[in-house]
């Protein structure tokens, strides 16, 4: 069951208080008629962040009181174990439905459950924090199941993830380590890596060990919004997205949005790039003309998970040629899809790191063009107000990477390396 939220879309939320976090098959019981608004947020705000956990508020009417973990007449009640099925971790997940097509906004798991009265004891709501699979990978670590992983290992001992001195790809070891996790095969979508990584500890929160390995890649790693967890290599951005997804301005054939932020700033200048794996030699990239203009502006990776010194020279030469100058970006762009119906394919199907186009128009009859790609995607939902607005930031669409002799192609977007 859906609700409408207006005439062109419809809402489902359901919650899994049948089914354990983990499970493969997920049962789940729809809340949609109960819901009065929500908001999301997921991504990072630039392109050298750490992508953070997704989260949702999520408010329900809670007026019969059926969300009360305490009420033993809620339908979420377990009478025949005298326990309640409202509990932390219990998995979420809202769709919406436009011309017929289903996309996810938020799936992840509820993290708690907490209710408010109003109106002098006539209405009471409990208001859902919700957060993606991240926030379970920080809190459990992974020690204690690595002997399922490694070759030589066997319970009891220390353990590496990794074939003793062998290597792998970046994708082999996110999927062993998910594997190691428990997550299901069918909750990822792993491109295959670029580069290889040595053998890893494991004496760590699972969140780490994956981003150890995102680091080592340069790639990206996040969960999607319909609760996979993805993973794309280095490479992906300039060779799988390299196409505009959309246009938005206020020319013919574009998509109008309802507000833009711009920036321009010293923040992200990088002009001393030091990358360092584990047991290799530190290596440099610095441009001298970048830091005659703007000074020293140091960055450095160590303890990378790199199997060579090249690969690490590659990583530093790539940082220093994407963030040794800057340029105007796209801050935040505010869409509102009930100004223009073909709105919505944007606001429900755009994915963190597509690609898209905005055209700003300006008072002096100029446009400022970017192509750009999605960091960061929230939506704020009012379903009793019937109010939608979806807010995205940014970082250049262009990206960098360095052409090899021997192995590149020719008409990349590229530079000579070694």
């Amino acid at each position: 069951m859906s609700v409408a939220f207006n005439s062109d879309v419809n809402i489902t939320v359901e919650i899994a208080f049948d089914s354990n976090p983990l499970d493969t098959s997920q049962t789940y019981t729809d809340v949609s008629p109960f819901v009065r608004s929500f908001s999301t947020n997921r991504g990072r705000q630039h392109a050298l962040d750490e992508f953070q956990t997704g989260t949702m508020r999520l408010v329900l009417d809670n007026r019969d009181d059926r969300f009360n973990p305490l009420n033993t007449s809620s339908p979420y009640y377990d009478t025949a174990n005298n326990v309640s099925k409202i509990k932390p971790f219990k998995r979420v997940r809202v769709k919406a439905e436009y011309s017929s097509t289903e996309y996810f906004v938020f799936s992840g798991f509820i993290n708690a459950y907490p209710e408010s009265f109003g109106g002098q004891g006539s209405d009471s709501v409990v208001q859902l924090q919700c957060v993606d699979a991240f926030k379970m990978f920080n809190l459990n670590n992974i020690s204690s199941r690595a002997w399922l992983i490694g070759r030589r290992s066997s319970i009891g001992e220390n353990t590496k993830l990794g074939y003793g001195d062998e290597q792998e790809k970046s994708s082999s070891r996110i999927g062993r380590l998910l594997d190691a996790f428990g997550w299901s095969s069918s909750d990822r979508t792993i491109s295959t890596g670029d580069l290889d990584v040595i053998t890893q500890n494991v004496d760590t929160n699972m969140l780490t060990a994956l981003k150890e390995v995102e680091t080592a890649e340069q790639g990206q790693l996040f969960m999607g919004k319909d609760g996979k967890v993805i993973f794309r290599d280095r490479n992906f951005k300039r060779t799988q997205q390299f196409t505009s997804q959309a246009t938005f301005g206020n020319g013919v054939g574009e998509l109008p949005f309802s507000d833009v932020l711009t920036s321009f700033d010293e923040s992200r200048i990088f002009n001393q790039i030091q990358v360092t794996r584990s047991g290799g030699t530190t290596q440099e990239a610095e441009s001298l003309d970048s830091i005659e203009e703007f000074g020293a502006r140091p960055q450095s990776l160590t303890d990378t998970l790199n199997v060579s010194d090249l690969d690490t020279s590659q990583i530093a030469i790539q940082r220093l040629a994407q963030f040794q100058d800057t340029s105007p970006r796209v801050e935040g762009l505010v869409i509102n899809p009930l100004v223009q119906t073909n709105l919505w394919t944007q606001v429900l199907g755009r994915e963190l790191g597509d690609k898209i186009t905005v055209n700003i128009p300006t008072p002096a009859n100029t446009t400022m063009n970017f192509d750009i790609h999605i960091e960061s995607i929230s939506h704020t939902v009012d379903a009793d107000n019937q109010t939608w607005s979806w807010n995205i930031s940014t970082s250049a669409g262009s990206e960098v990477g360095a052409w090899i002799l021997g192995s590149s192609k020719i008409g990349q977007d590229t530079f000579l390396a070694w």
